[in-house]
């Protein structure tokens, strides 16, 4: 299943700018990849994820986008917005959120609780089928390729992954402003 393509081409002329806290409105984090818990039911199979199926893989260019678009970028790792992390329960994000208007819209529908799971797009290296107990296909994937993305999804397919709010930066810049114009009246 190596078979993904991709076309890009160089733009010239960007210009970069070093990012303040005003780029970013908050942090969330949670995970995207949980390991051996089952899929919902992918059109006629169930899917888990081994432990040691990322042991191999190059996580140093990885995107965070929004329901898998390539056009709703929230983070990348080579940007050091999004970083990925791989424990005994699955691969775990942090990602600081932009001030954009996707990432606000993002931020504020984590909040209410109306997004709550995550996804990933991946290729797969090896996989191995066998039956769960009510004869479903149960497929395993026991060695990732590559991971292109991590994604916050409306309708996650592993009920088991988490997103949440864990930092507001806007709130945490308001309130050292405020504590430094009180220390000038102290």
């Amino acid at each position: 299943m190596n078979d993904k393509e991709t076309r890009t081409f160089d733009i010239k002329g960007l210009e970069v700018r070093d990012a303040t806290s005003d780029d970013f409105i908050g942090q969330i984090s949670g995970y995207a990849v949980v390991f051996n818990e089952p899929s919902e039911n992918l059109g006629g199979f169930i899917e888990y994820v081994n432990p040691d199926a990322f042991d191999n893989v190059n996580l140093s260019d990885v995107v965070a986008l929004y329901d898998h678009n390539f056009a709703n970028v929230l983070g990348r790792t080579s940007a050091n917005t999004l970083k990925l992390d791989i424990d005994k329960k699955g691969l775990h994000f942090i990602l600081d959120i932009p001030n954009t208007t996707l990432g606000n819209d993002v931020y504020t529908n984590i909040r209410a609780g109306n997004l709550k799971g995550m996804s990933f797009g991946f290729t797969v290296d090896s996989d191995e089928w066998g039956k769960e107990t009510d004869d479903t296909p149960k497929r395993t994937i026991n060695s990732v390729g590559a991971l292109y993305e991590v994604s916050v999804v409306t309708m996650p397919a592993y009920q088991e992954t988490t997103v949440a709010v864990t930092r507001a930066l806007k709130n945490d810049a308001y309130k050292q402003k405020m504590l430094a114009i009180l220390k000038l009246y102290e």
